[in-house]
């Protein structure tokens, strides 16, 4: 007598299959675009806790001096002496290595415009997050308080901003 499952048995355990798939695979679908916000929430929360280590600094050191990049160069007029923020956070648009004046290990900007998934410094102060040519994530940082503040990007709203970022 051979022994083998028979063909209702098989549909049963067809049909159980399809069921775990139908419920596992939303789980997976945007674990992606998940990972990405974590990305760009990471980054920002970065630069957001160095920028407020240095304006730590200067509150109880009155001799503290501003020299981002350790290059020996005066930066003293990169910072806002009044509230204690520098005035910018790396040498400006076109910087291939964003917030290098607040960060230990910049972020590499898009090596071109053809990049996606990529941070970029559109103006000086300006940075975006591009998801692809037609989705970017602006932010602005804001020398008066010191923070990365989200603005209107390309299908990206102030709101949607605020909603990855915080």
């Amino acid at each position: 007598m051979q022994k083998s499952f028979t063909l209702i048995e098989l549909i049963f355990v067809i049909v159980i299959i399809g069921f775990l798939a139908v419920i596992a695979i939303p789980k997976f679908v945007h674990l992606a675009s998940h990972a990405k916000n974590a990305s760009i929430k990471t980054v920002v929360n970065s630069v957001d806790e160095s920028i407020e280590n240095f304006h730590a600094k200067w509150l109880v050191n009155e001799d503290f001096v501003w020299n981002p990049a350790a290059d020996g160069k005066n930066h003293n007029n990169d910072w806002n002496s009044s509230t204690g923020y520098p005035k910018k956070l790396d040498s400006g648009a076109g910087e291939s290595n964003l917030f290098k004046y607040v960060l230990k290990v910049p972020i590499n900007a898009c090596a071109n415009s053809n990049n996606i998934n990529c941070w970029d410094e559109y103006d000086d102060n300006k940075y975006e997050y591009i998801f692809n040519s037609n989705k970017k994530l602006r932010l602005e940082y804001n020398q008066s308080n010191g923070l990365l503040e989200c603005i209107d990007g390309d299908s990206v709203s102030k709101s949607d901003c605020e909603k990855i970022i915080y």
